[in-house]
Order: structure tokens, then C-alpha cells, then sequence
């Protein structure tokens, strides 16, 4: 297994019997996965036969590293990002991702060209959970689909399954753009995808509300919503200061105490709502699509960062709540709590205390402090990523051009 950059070229030194398997993966989670599933590749492949039971030839897997660039239209062209790398020595190049990829406006899970040998998986489709299990199963029905379909699976019942589908959700569609080949020139293309093949090859995307929660999840996951959190530091550092007047003023107690359940939990949501929409807004996190075609996945990037904050806000709350009920037990005596409050008081009491404080503590963070790291919070819109990486292109471009 090999780790490059995008200027090395995969490896020349293969042996003449064996197969080579290039994944060329993006810095992050894509390339994690990529190392990880590179290392028990081989050893599945392996265990696969030829059309005459025999065992084919041995496998490799070569990582690259690359940060994958879109047109300006936000379009990946697939063949010409696996055109640098695939030489003689591959047998096929995929590429990983956790940039969504869509076919009109279904979610993709995974692009092949098989006469190209070449594909896509694309990891948020996958989910929030089990990524690199998914992954190892996807890249298996792929290879040995199309790319080695002489290749059949072990049936020796062991725990990889590579039957077709196997590795697939339940309820997928298959776009296959080679059923257009006898298409007149300038004919509309089976259907609008942003990834590129040049009508030569097939989409497996998913449908259906549980197919858009399912890249719902998967785009959060990617997005690691718990780094937050140290950006948040500034914050909660007001909160802090905030939630410490809800446990040395007796007034607080009171109110805490006699505020029921649900009039607690509105003042969570109200609170946390607060810090969401100070960051989202202040940091310019909404997408406000400027066509309607990028407008279909705009929805999706603006519930992904909501919810990417959320998770942040949330972790920021629990270890809020968390100081502000030990400050509260070491702080407030039990006897003069309970003088206070005219009963006898519990955990559940301090617990009670320490939640609308920290309720409090939240709405001064929100209103009055700033971010330790706002590009760590800009990093979790999609749409920004996007656009950085069309940037990207346009300026490699405009370098040739200038050097040409």
C-alpha cells in the first residue's frame, strides 16, 4: 500500500501476475477509510475464484491522497481525475469522497465506469455508522462486478459477503447512461448527475425519505460535529460566566424550583436555538442558492449545518450543565437549600438548579461572546467546501493557461 500526493504517479514497480487496485482518496475521513480498508483488501479479493474455481492472481491496493476538484458548475469529471493516475499497473481506480454526489435529486452511492475501470463510493451516502464495513463491502461488489467480473465470491461462509447487493441498501435505483449509446448527438442525457462520465457509465443512488436521512447522517458524521466544541471555548467561557449567577443567587433556586419539566425543557430549546442561530448567522453559515440548480442540494447543505452546529451546541450544554451541577453540590450547602426552598432537597434538585442556570449561562454565551476558531465553524457548510474547491480549479486552470 502506497500514501501519495496528487504529482506521484502510482507505483510501476507491480508484479506481472498480480492485480492492482488504486483508491484515490481525499485528506480526512475519505483517506482514514481508504488506509483502513486498503490493508484487508487483498486478503478478501484473494479468497474470490476465476470462472474455473481456481484462485485468480494476488491483489495490491495503492492509496493516493488528492483533494478532489469541481467545475465551476460543481461538477466532479471522474475520468479526468482517474486519467492521471490510472496506468498499465492498475487494474481499476476509485475514488472516495464525503462530498455528496446526486443524480437529479437522488443522493449517489457509488459511480462506475466499468469499460474505464474506474468508480466513485461516495462515504456520506453510506450513512453515519459502520462507513469502512460499508465501504469494504461496496468496493468488493464493484471489483468484482465490473471490474474483474471473471472474479465470482466465496461461498465458504465467511463474514464478508460479496453477492451481488450485498453491499447495497435495500432500495436503490441503477441510472446505466450506456442505454443512451445509439443517442443522437445532442440528445438531453438520461439523467442530470454531477459526477461526469461521458455517458459511459451507471449510478446506484438512493431513494426515498430514508435514502435522504441516511446521507442526512452521513454528511453530520463526516462533518466530525464534537471539533466544534474547542472553537466554542470563547462562548463557553460566558456561559460559564453566566450559569455561575444562576448558583449564587437564591432567586434562581426558587424559580428553578418551581418551574415544571416542560417549562424547563422550552427553556433548553429556546436557549440552545439562540447559540444556533448566533453562530450560523454571524458566521454567514445559511446557503442561499444563487441558481435553481444548485438549489436542490442547498436544503440539504443548510440542514446539514444545522445540525452540525446542533450537535456542537449541545456537547458545549452537557459539559455546561455538567460544571454548573458539581459547582452547585460543592458550592450550596443542603441544609440552606432546603431553608430556601421550604423541603428537603435531593440530587434532583441541584440537578434542577444546575438547568436553568445552565439555560442562562447558554443565552450569555450566545449573545455575547465570540469564536475561538471561526474558520473551524465555516468548515462545517458543505456549499463553502464546494465552492473552495471550484476556486481551486479555476486557478490551476488559469495557471496552465498562463503557462501554455
Amino acid at each position: 500500500m502506497t500514501d501519495d500526493d496528487a504529482r506521484t504517479p502510482p507505483s510501476s514497480c507491480a508484479r506481472s501476475d498480480e492485480r492492482v487496485i488504486g483508491l484515490i482518496a481525499e485528506p480526512g475521513l475519505a483517506l482514514d477509510v481508504a488506509r483502513s480498508v486498503a490493508s484487508e483488501l487483498p486478503e478478501i479479493l484473494s479468497r474470490c475464484t476465476d470462472d474455473n474455481g481456481a484462485s485468480g492472481a494476488p491483489w495490491r491496493v495503492e492509496v493516493v491522497r488528492r483533494l478532489l476538484p469541481l467545475d465551476s458548475a460543481g461538477d466532479l469529471r471522474l475520468l479526468e481525475v482517474a486519467r492521471d493516475y490510472r496506468g498499465a499497473s492498475w487494474t481499476a481506480a476509485v475514488v472516495l469522497t464525503e462530498l455528496p454526489r446526486r443524480a437529479e435529486a437522488r443522493p449517489i452511492l457509488a459511480d462506475c465506469a466499468p469499460e474505464q475501470g474506474v468508480g466513485l463510493i461516495s462515504l456520506t451516502a453510506l450513512g453515519a455508522f459502520g462507513i469502512r464495513r460499508r465501504t469494504r463491502k461496496l468496493l468488493v461488489h464493484l471489483i468484482t462486478t465490473y471490474f474483474a467480473p471473471e472474479m465470482e465470491p466465496a461461498t465458504d461462509g465467511e463474514r464478508y459477503e460479496t453477492q451481488p447487493g450485498a453491499a447495497l441498501p435495500r432500495r436503490f435505483h441503477t441510472v446505466d447512461e450506456r442505454e443512451h449509446d445509439d443517442a443522437a448527438e445532442g440528445d438531453e442525457p438520461l439523467v442530470e448527475t454531477n459526477v461526469e462520465l461521458d455517458g459511459s457509465g451507471l449510478h446506484y443512488t438512493l431513494s426515498g425519505r430514508r435514502g435522504r436521512a441516511q446521507l442526512l447522517a452521513g454528511m453530520v458524521r463526516a462533518n466530525r460535529p464534537w471539533r466544534l466544541v474547542p472553537s466554542l471555548s470563547p462562548a463557553l467561557a460566558g456561559a460559564l460566566a453566566g450559569a455561575a449567577f444562576g448558583v449564587f443567587y437564591s432567586s434562581i433556586w426558587q424559580l428553578a424550583d418551581a418551574s415544571s419539566t416542560v417549562r424547563l425543557a422550552l427553556v433548553t430549546v429556546l436557549s440552545i436555538a439562540s447559540m444556533i442561530a448566533w453562530l450560523v448567522l454571524s458566521n454567514g453559515l445559511w446557503e442561499r442558492p444563487a441558481t435553481s440548480r444548485s438549489g436542490r442540494f442547498s436544503a440539504l447543505y443548510n440542514a446539514v449545518t444545522l445540525l452540525t452546529v446542533f450537535v456542537g451546541v449541545a456537547i458545549m450544554f452537557l459539559l455546561l450543565f455538567t460544571a454548573t451541577f458539581l459547582g452547585a453540590c460543592v458550592v450550596i450547602p443542603a441544609d440552606y437549600l432546603s431553608r430556601m426552598l421550604h423541603h428537603e432537597v435531593g440530587l434532583s434538585d441541584y440537578a434542577t438548579l444546575a438547568w436553568l442556570a445552565a439555560c442562562l449561562g447558554t443565552l450569555a454565551g450566545a449573545l455575547g461572546s465570540g469564536l475561538a476558531d471561526e474558520e473551524a465553524v465555516r468548515r462545517a457548510a458543505y456549499s463553502r467546501r464546494e465552492r473552495e474547491r471550484q476556486d481551486r480549479r479555476a486557478a490551476a486552470e488559469a495557471q496552465e493557461e498562463k503557462n501554455s
